[in-house]
């Protein structure tokens, strides 16, 4: 019985370049995603100190906000820059006692209660 020796010959001349080709794809398809996730963890970074930038500017308008409405800031703006003075307790007059008259002797209120059977009558032509 005789054994023969497999000849390097026999293969395909072009069988090792495309092992290497292959290698060399898979191996830049690595590199390639790796810099693509350093690049996607720097740009999470960049929003996570974006967005706490902007909760601390938030923070600070809201806080210049409450200031600027308090009633204490509100009362000297009315008297320092508007000149604005508090009312005569004589010359206060009040309409309404309660929100039951000033809802039923209003002008909106009659002209609704006008309008209304008007518009739900029937529809002449």
């Amino acid at each position: 019985m005789m054994i023969m020796k497999r000849s390097r010959r026999n293969f395909r001349p072009g069988a090792r370049a495309l092992k290497l080709a292959a290698a060399a794809i898979f191996l830049v398809a690595l590199v390639w995603q790796h810099v693509q996730a350093t690049r996607m963890g720097y740009q999470v970074e960049k929003s996570r100190r974006r967005i706490l930038a902007l909760q601390a500017a938030n923070g600070s308008l809201r806080l210049d906000i409450e200031s600027t409405l308090a009633p204490a800031h509100l009362s000297a703006e009315a008297r320092g820059r508007m000149g604005m003075i508090l009312g005569d307790p004589d010359g206060i007059r009040v309409l309404a006692q309660n929100a039951k008259e000033s809802a039923g002797s209003g002008f909106l209120r009659r002209l609704i209660a006008r309008t209304v059977p008007v518009l739900s009558g029937p529809i002449q032509a």
